[in-house]
């Protein structure tokens, strides 16, 4: 380090010789005194002994011997040029007695920066001209897209001249914070056949991991910068300086179509050498330009995942049983970096417990999922069985044929050959009813069954004013839900998929073009869904084709209706008289749902004034219910259960 500053020292003394000699300088010697002492600084700098070291071999030394940042000088493939402005600026930095030096070269003793010109004055030292020097310290070279050196201007002095030359903090070894994770290459599992430059790749299919892994195998080289997030524009150029620096390409993933800025930006960066690719998500409709190359990824087959699954548990030291690799690689569609994500899970779960089993590796791809869901859904009811879902036989016959269904898929669709027919692989459903019929309870029992994860998609997050925005979030929850394994639940489905109209204004057309999509988007997927909805003839007519088994849920009759309210009523409960419930039961038609409200509110008032839950209580909770749906029953319709409902309003 300090051999290189002593050499711009000397190049500066001379430079200051020369202007005086060729009456270059105009100012007194008095003035530049203010700043440094010329005769003790020619006598302290020449003492040195340095002003012929030959330029480039003192610098190149410099660079490979002082920090990281200097060393990846030839990755970065730093001309002469570029290096005497790099040299020059980050001397000054490191050097304070050179500032005085610097203002007298340029007769202002208000700028102690380098400037432009005063680089060129150096170059005539390497061979240079001041030319290749304003060619360098340009906005699109090298030393400002890397963030090497930053060209500022002055204010008043319009010449680029003028324009001061000052080291990055890299540059100067204080490091660079910023967001890249380090994908090491996987050359067996993506093997790339070609060698040489590889243009600008636009890569789509699998997961951002997968595609890192791809660029850094089709750059030959051991790993590639993995950004996960598109960039700012003045972060894309110190992304490429890091990737180049540790002689890696750089993947930049993008969730959606890519911004003009980063195209242009990528495309720069390969210009100045850097292996560049954008990490394509297949929900962005992008068409790369003619000089890229785009290239496709097949997503991880089930013994890739086994694989990938054994790999990532062996380099982290968990033990697993193949037998439970190679179950939870089936069950769950993750790609590469969702299951390193995953392994890491597992090793947290399991640290100094041994080997782990086959249900911590599950619970670990599942929460791996659940990250991605979570944004948009909720885990559905779980913990419940066929004999809490009271429903009609013929309802819950049709449910347990749903469920087998579902449980032979595998077998159907792969060793019979379904899957190769139109129609896609998916399995879905439409739970018709009025609220409270028990859809959303048959569609948990019916998951619990096959051994699924019910995840019930919330509207309030799916659906969005913005264009496009409601088929990006549908788009995600339902690979999600196929990367998991998961049955989804559409809760009031009329709501996202509802009937198409006439187009009487702009808003019309794009609402029919959002159902279109919808449409074709849940028929091509291949997990199981669930759509429940209290006005299915608001639904619209296309979606009866594409829905495997329609599913009617009525209001229960009295006798599911005794059932219901036992069950609703635990035992624990204080109840006057059985018949009692018997009685609210063959009075008023409620479904599952309003019963279960019902039976908690009489125990709430039967609470309050410290009483068994008694047929008074029922009824008016039972009244209160069928008022909410608004069918408040008369006097009449009352009969001999009126003064209970009057007896109480008139002691409120």
């Amino acid at each position: 380090m300090r051999a290189a500053v002593e050499w711009v020292a000397s190049a500066l003394l001379a430079a200051w010789e020369r202007q005086e000699s060729e009456g270059r300088y105009r100012g007194s010697d008095e003035f530049r005194a203010l700043h440094i002492d010329p005769a003790d600084a020619l006598a302290s700098w020449r003492a040195a002994a340095l002003c012929d070291t030959p330029w480039p071999a003192e610098l190149v030394d410099w660079f490979r011997e002082w920090s990281g940042a200097w060393a990846a000088a030839d990755l970065l493939a730093l001309d002469d040029t570029e290096r005497l402005v790099a040299a020059l600026a980050v001397a000054v930095e490191w050097e304070p007695r050179l500032r005085p030096l610097v203002a007298a070269l340029g007769d202002d003793p208000t700028v102690r920066a380098p400037t432009v010109g005063l680089a060129g004055e150096l170059a005539g030292a390497i061979g240079r001209s001041p030319a290749d020097v304003r060619r360098v310290c340009a906005a699109e070279g090298r030393l400002a897209w890397f963030d090497v050196v930053r060209v500022l201007p002055v204010a008043g002095r319009p010449s680029t001249l003028d324009n001061q030359l000052l080291a990055s903090a890299w540059l100067v070894g204080c490091g660079d914070t910023l967001p890249v994770r380090w994908v090491p290459a996987s050359p067996g599992v993506f093997p790339w056949p070609e060698s040489g430059s590889v243009a600008p790749l636009a890569v789509s299919g699998a997961d951002h991991v997968q595609h890192a892994e791809c660029t850094a195998s089709a750059h030959h080289a051991d790993r590639a910068a993995l950004v996960d997030e598109p960039p700012d524009v003045d972060v894309l150029g110190r992304l490429a300086r890091t990737a180049v620096s540790a002689g890696a390409p750089l993947v930049v993933s993008c969730d959606r179509t890519p911004d003009p800025w980063l195209v242009d930006g990528c495309e720069r960066s390969w210009a100045l050498g850097v292996g560049i690719a954008l990490s394509i998500d297949r929900s962005a409709c992008w068409v790369p330009p003619p000089t890229w190359r785009p290239v496709t990824v097949d997503p991880l087959n089930v013994r890739q995942r086994a694989i990938r699954w054994g790999a990532a548990l062996d380099g982290l030291g968990v033990a697993a049983e193949r037998g439970d690799v190679a179950t939870v690689a089936a069950e769950f569609l993750l790609g590469a970096g969702a299951i390193d994500d995953a392994a890491l899970r597992v090793q947290a779960a399991t640290a100094a417990a041994g080997p782990a089993d086959l249900a911590e590796l599950r619970t670990a791809a599942r929460r791996t999922i659940w990250r991605d869901l979570a944004t948009v859904a909720r885990p559905g009811p779980a913990g419940v069985g066929w004999d809490d879902l009271v429903v009609a036989p013929p309802v819950h016959r049709q449910l347990r044929e749903i469920a087998g269904a579902i449980g032979h898929r595998a077998r159907v669709l792969e060793s019979w050959g379904f899957a190769d027919r139109p129609g896609g692989r998916g399995y879905h459903l439409l739970f018709a009813g009025p609220t409270g019929t028990g859809k959303t309870l048959g569609a948990a029992v019916v998951a619990g069954a096959v051994g699924l994860e019910l995840w019930v998609v919330d509207l309030a997050r799916v659906v969005d004013k913005y264009l496009g925005e409601t088929e990006k979030q549908l788009d995600r929850v339902l690979r999600a839900a196929e990367a998991a394994g998961a049955m989804l639940l559409f809760d009031e489905a009329d709501a996202l998929f509802g009937r198409r109209g006439d187009v009487r204004e702009a808003r019309d057309r794009w609402a029919n073009v959002e159902v279109a999509y919808l449409l074709q988007r849940i028929e091509d997927h291949d997990g199981v869904t669930v759509l429940t909805t209290n006005l299915s003839q608001n639904l619209d007519d296309a979606f009866a084709r594409r829905m495997s088994q329609r599913v009617d849920f009525a209001v229960p009759d009295a006798g599911l209706r005794r059932r219901l309210w036992r069950m609703s009523v635990p035992p624990a409960a204080p109840v006057a008289d059985e018949a009692a419930l018997r009685t609210v039961a063959d009075r008023f038609e409620l479904a599952g749902g309003a019963i279960r409200t019902a039976a908690l509110n009489a125990a709430y008032a039967a609470a309050a004034h410290e009483e068994t839950i008694a047929l008074g209580h029922l009824v008016r909770a039972s009244v209160q219910e069928l008022t909410k749906a608004g069918r408040a029953p008369t006097r009449d319709e009352l009969a001999d259960l009126a003064p209970l409902v009057t007896t109480a309003r008139r002691a409120i």
